[in-house]
């Protein structure tokens, strides 16, 4: 953290996953994982450094961490597959929204709060989120699950943040993200 702040870097993004012992979910914990006192020490210490913290949570593909435990088999797109999370699904909506609070609390004031969205290769193919994708589109599915989930956060006046892959799957939906997300690019 100090030779990125002496670098001139003023920002991490805190993709933690496993690393937290967390309540929401606590089989995701990795047996290594800090506890979330001294996590809270290592962010008080990054921004002494001047290093603004931006928690990253995945919230629709990258969930490997999350989906591989039998609790959550129910939480799949594909009940083969273990990456991506039935979005359409309001028992799933309510796990990271309460995870999302869990996030806030340990995390403090923040400006910004990154939901992932990223690589979701299955997005919308269960049968539940298959039909209401066929009804209104994978692109405002997408954006409406997005919206939900981020409103917590705009509640408080953070600015949720998202890649940018899966608007460009969908381009001619993109006005249905709302103008208060951050677009993060990552196709280098």
């Amino acid at each position: 953290l100090k030779k990125a702040a002496d670098m001139g870097y003023n920002a991490i993004l805190w993709e933690v996953e496993g690393k937290i012992k967390w309540e929401t979910c606590p089989e995701c914990a990795d047996k290594d994982a800090f506890s979330k006192d001294t996590f809270k020490d290592i962010l008080k210490y990054s921004r002494s450094l001047g290093l603004e913290p931006i928690p990253l949570l995945q919230t629709v593909g990258h969930a490997e961490y999350v989906l591989r435990h039998k609790k959550y088999f129910s939480f799949r797109e594909d009940p083969d597959r273990y990456d991506c999370y039935a979005t359409c699904k309001p028992e799933v909506r309510k796990f990271i929204k309460d995870w999302i609070k869990e996030y806030l609390d340990l995390f403090g004031d923040i400006k910004y709060f990154h939901l992932g969205g990223d690589e979701a290769y299955v997005f919308a193919t269960s049968p539940e989120c298959a039909a209401k994708a066929k009804e209104i589109g994978k692109g405002k599915l997408y954006a409406e699950y997005m919206t939900d989930i981020a409103k917590p956060l705009l509640d408080k006046d953070i600015r949720p943040c998202i890649w940018n892959d899966m608007i460009m799957h969908y381009p001619k939906d993109i006005s249905a993200i709302p103008k208060s997300f951050v677009i993060w690019d990552w196709n280098y």
